[in-house]
């Protein structure tokens, strides 16, 4: 009996029955490869889940902007401090760039941040630092004239006629170029032309200086009338990829939620 036992063992040790050292080292390659899918796998649901928060904070703060107009007759002006009021100073606006003022909207600061936690920029017409094109019913800064920078006229100031329209762009507005364009400027295919208010989530790379941003997305947060819509276009294999959404609020939003 006591032999038998010892015959088992030996062919244990022999390696007749059990795992050999390969084996092992296979199982465990397997493992490894496993988790790796694995990890990633998560990582692109979690990229995807940041992408999709982004789009709703933009979708929300778009109808927040609107809803805002219904009751007041008027479009905000950027927040430029960061504290979620607009800035403004004798009716004029402190800046046409900026964040969200979501305060001012009636939102909460993470309601306007994109998926990666970074502030989405808020952008209106050009004029609005200007008081007397504020004041005008015939140029886009009249969106966003309040009481205090036209007292003696009922808001709102813009009317039906107030540009851009169909055969007047209007002044001070913006172009989005659309994605997948080799540059952006006046001759760029556009996917949105002439609006008052952009929205921009920075997403990825948010958090940089302008000036750290590959070209293409410098485009966003440069200051100048265009605009260029990312859409995950591939820049080059240093940049990644150029992943910037944007989102306008046009004139015929703006019209069509106040004044039909």
């Amino acid at each position: 009996r006591w032999t038998g036992l010892r015959n088992v063992d030996d062919k244990t040790q022999n390696g007749s029955s059990g795992f050999t050292l390969v084996e092992l080292a296979l199982v465990l390659l397997m493992v490894g490869l496993l988790m790796t899918g694995a990890v990633s796998i998560l990582h692109d649901q979690r990229e995807r889940v940041r992408y999709t928060d982004s789009s709703a904070a933009l979708a929300q703060t778009q109808q927040a902007l609107l809803s805002f107009v219904v009751v007041n007759g008027f479009l905000p002006c950027p927040d430029t401090d960061g504290d979620g009021v607009e800035n403004r100073a004798s009716g004029v606006c402190s800046s046409a760039f900026g964040q969200v003022p979501f305060r001012t909207i009636g939102l909460r600061g993470a309601d306007v941040r994109d998926g990666f936690g970074v502030a989405i920029h808020y952008a209106v017409n050009a004029g609005v630092t200007d008081l007397s094109a504020m004041q005008d019913p015939h140029h886009s800064a009249s969106y966003f004239c309040n009481a205090a920078c036209q007292a003696s006229v009922a808001l709102p100031v813009f009317r039906l006629s107030t540009p851009p329209t169909v055969t007047h762009a209007g002044a001070g507005n913006y172009d989005v170029c659309a994605v997948g364009g080799s540059h952006c400027d006046g001759a760029s295919d556009k996917e949105a032309v002439s609006l008052p208010v952009v929205l921009v989530a920075w997403n990825q790379r948010g958090q940089l200086l302008c000036s750290a941003r590959p070209e293409a997305e410098r485009e966003n947060c440069d200051e100048d009338g265009y605009f260029w819509q990312g859409g995950f276009a591939p820049l080059s294999a240093q940049a990644g990829l150029f992943d910037d959404e944007v989102v306008g609020v046009s004139a015929y939003d703006i019209k069509a939620h106040y004044l039909n």
